[in-house]
């Protein structure tokens, strides 16, 4: 758009990627347009172009492609911590529980010790009442000391190993009461793991939407990077194209005003704006960012709206008015003094050939004929049909 200042050299930035087909292809067609659109940056810079429409659309695509890039690398470190936590937390939870079985099975094996050292006990006891109750009278019953004898050391061993049973219960149940506390503190562990499993998973739950809606803002954005080079490639061709119909027009427009324009009286030392807009591209050579070379922009480019008015820069007369090549619908008017000013581009004209105009009388209007990208007014000053810069005529 607006002429030369669209030769901003964003060829070399048109992306040809397809679709990502995953996040780290979507990351990686990511960070080339970001470091290409910084290269394109820097391309400007060196050409010293002037700000514009187009360089503040591809400085705003680096701060967008950077802005993303740092989001989304956020999102899926915090996302990988998340599920590496839940990985370790699955990992104890699994660790936890084949303890607790482990545990639960020995507990089992000390209940039925338990239960086979009470009865063990409880049927001593049996023995060791009965044993007492009569051991006297048992003695005497018995045909020989020697008898008698054996039946005591029987009943002192009886008591020894009720004894131990005894003692063997008591550790039992002793070691049962602490097998049921660690259980109980296992659960409790697995509890808090579940806990810290169930937050770990809807953190990173919620990551996921994030690092998702990233990814889609990503995917956003790449379009939107592709119809912007897209389209920046496109005024780059009209702008090439719009150069070369404007030089080539050189010599016929000098050979127009040669015979039509007059060298008498005195060309004017000031112009009158023609139109009420910022000069968005200067006069004078122009090193193309990409190409390297220069080419000449042979007047101004001054911004405004499809159908903004255009006035006279000086009092003259019209010695064309219509179509004239790649400068589109154009108004030349001599001023005297081998001075004319051109506007082109027009969307209509308001004048006719050989109309005398006064300074600031209407012309025509904004457009975007011939070899033009946009809504612009090209203007040209001319000193006996050579181009000079009309920004030295404006107050």
């Amino acid at each position: 758009m607006r002429g030369v200042t669209l030769a901003v050299g964003l060829v070399l930035v048109a992306l040809s990627a397809t679709p990502a087909a995953g996040q780290n292809a979507l990351t990686e067609e990511l960070q080339e347009g970001a470091q290409e659109i910084e290269d394109l940056q820097q391309q400007m810079e060196d050409a010293s172009l002037e700000a514009n429409y187009w360089t503040d659309q591809v400085a705003a695509t680096s701060s967008r492609l950077h802005a993303i890039l740092d989001d989304l690398t956020r999102a899926e470190a915090v996302l990988t911590d998340l599920e590496l936590s839940i990985v370790d937390v699955e990992g104890s939870i699994d660790v936890t529980q084949s303890d607790i079985f482990a545990k639960e099975a020995e507990l089992s094996d000390t209940q039925v010790a338990i239960a086979e050292t009470h009865e063990k006990v409880v049927t001593q006891a049996v023995e060791l009442f009965k044993a007492g109750s009569n051991q006297a009278e048992v003695i005497f019953d018995y045909k020989t000391a020697q008898d008698a004898a054996v039946a005591v050391r029987y009943g002192t061993t009886l008591i020894e190993e009720t004894n131990r049973a005894l003692a063997t219960l008591k550790e039992l149940r002793g070691q049962k009461e602490q097998q049921v506390v660690l259980i109980e503190d296992q659960k409790s562990s697995l509890e808090a793991d579940k806990a810290v499993l169930e937050k770990a998973g809807a953190d990173a739950e919620l990551q996921r939407q994030i690092v998702e809606e990233n990814r889609d803002k990503a995917e956003t954005e790449l379009i939107n990077q592709r119809a912007l080079l897209q389209t920046v490639k496109t005024e780059i061709s009209h702008f090439e194209e719009e150069l070369d119909a404007l030089e080539g027009e050189q010599e016929r427009l000098k050979a127009l005003l040669a015979a039509a324009q007059s060298s008498s009286g005195l060309a004017p030392a000031e112009l009158y704006p023609p139109l009420d807009g910022p000069v968005v591209s200067t006069f004078g050579p122009r090193l193309h960012p990409i190409l390297g070379y220069t080419r000449m922009h042979t007047g101004i480019d001054i911004d405004g709206p499809r159908g903004a008015d255009i006035f006279a820069a000086a009092s003259g007369t019209v010695i064309l008015a219509g179509s004239y090549g790649g400068y589109g619908n154009a108004v030349i008017i001599d001023h005297g003094g081998g001075m004319a000013t051109l506007y082109a581009h027009q969307s209509s004209i308001v004048v006719s050939k050989g109309q005398k105009v006064l300074i600031a009388d209407l012309v025509g209007y904004v457009g975007s004929t011939g070899l033009s990208t946009g809504p612009h007014l090209h203007f040209e000053v001319r000193l006996s049909g050579n181009p000079v810069d009309p920004a030295s005529y404006f107050g």
